[in-house]
C-alpha cells in the first residue's frame, strides 16, 4: 500500500442519540468530503461512528467533518476515541479525583459489574448496592417508606432518594441509581414494561432521567446500564 492510500481511523462514540439524528449528521459529513467512509454500529443505545480516510487528507478537512457530526450529536457524545463507555467514565473520575457509588434496583448489579471489570477501578469506585426490594431501599438507602407507598419503587422520587442515600454517607462524590421495569411482566401497577428512571448527581445537584424503552428484558436492562453510565459521565464532566 502506498503512502497516499494508507488509511487513518477516527471515532465518535455516543449514547442515546436518536438514529435519525445520527444519520443526518453522517449525511452532512459525507457532503463535506465524499471520499471519507463512514460506518455506524452499536447496540443498547451505545453508538459508534467510525470514520476512515486517507492518511494524506488535510487536517482541516478532517476537522470540518468532525465539526459537522459533533454539531448534531455533541450532547450525546462521550468519546472521540475507541474507549468503551465505562472506561471513559473511569478515566474522567480519575482525572477529577472523584469516587462513585451505585445503587441499582432492576439492573441487578449490572452497572457495578461493568465498572469493576476495569483494572484499577478501586481508585474511584466506593460501593455498589443491589437494593432490589423496597425493604432494602429503606434500610440501605434511607428511601422513605411513605415515598414508596405514594409513588411506587419505579418513580423519579425513589430514584432521587436512592442517589441521596448514597451521597449522605459522605464517602462518594458522585452517585447513580436505577429503578425500572425490565419485564416480561409489569410490577402489578399500571406502569408499563420498559419504564425506568435513572438518578445521577453530586451533593450540589441531583437529576432524574425518565425513559420508556422497547424490547425484551435483556435489551431494556443492558440499555439502562449504558444510560446510567452515560449520565454518570455527564454528571462528572
Amino acid at each position: 500500500m502506498s503512502e497516499e492510500s494508507k488509511l487513518t481511523v477516527s471515532y465518535i462514540k455516543a449514547v442515546a442519540a436518536p438514529p435519525e439524528t445520527v444519520n443526518r449528521a453522517v449525511e452532512r459529513a459525507k457532503k463535506v468530503c465524499p471520499d471519507f467512509v463512514f460506518y455506524v454500529y452499536g447496540e443498547y443505545a451505545d453508538c459508534t461512528i467510525e470514520i476512515r480516510y486517507p492518511e494524506s487528507a488535510p487536517k482541516v478537512l478532517h476537522d470540518e467533518i468532525m465539526r459537522e457530526i459533533l454539531g448534531e450529536l455533541n450532547e450525546y457524545v462521550y468519546a472521540l476515541d475507541n474507549y468503551p463507555l465505562a472506561e471513559r467514565l473511569f478515566q474522567l473520575l480519575k482525572l477529577r479525583r472523584m469516587k462513585i457509588s451505585v445503587a441499582e434496583s432492576f439492573t441487578g448489579g449490572g452497572v457495578g459489574k461493568r465498572l469493576v471489570e476495569i483494572p484499577g477501578i478501586s481508585e474511584v469506585y466506593f460501593e455498589g448496592l443491589n437494593t432490589y426490594s423496597n425493604k432494602s431501599k429503606i434500610q440501605r438507602l434511607n428511601v422513605r417508606e411513605e415515598t414508596l407507598s405514594k409513588y411506587g419503587a419505579v418513580s423519579p422520587e425513589v430514584a432521587y432518594q436512592m442517589v441521596e442515600g448514597l451521597l449522605d454517607t459522605g464517602n462518594c462524590d458522585v452517585a447513580i441509581s436505577t429503578t425500572g421495569i425490565a419485564g416480561p411482566d409489569s410490577d402489578g401497577t399500571l406502569k408499563p414494561v420498559g419504564l425506568l428512571y435513572i438518578g445521577a448527581g453530586t451533593s450540589d445537584n441531583i437529576n432524574v432521567f425518565k425513559y420508556n424503552l422497547q424490547g425484551d428484558r435483556t435489551t431494556i436492562t443492558e440499555t439502562a446500564i449504558n444510560l446510567a453510565l452515560f449520565h454518570a459521565f455527564k454528571t462528572v464532566k
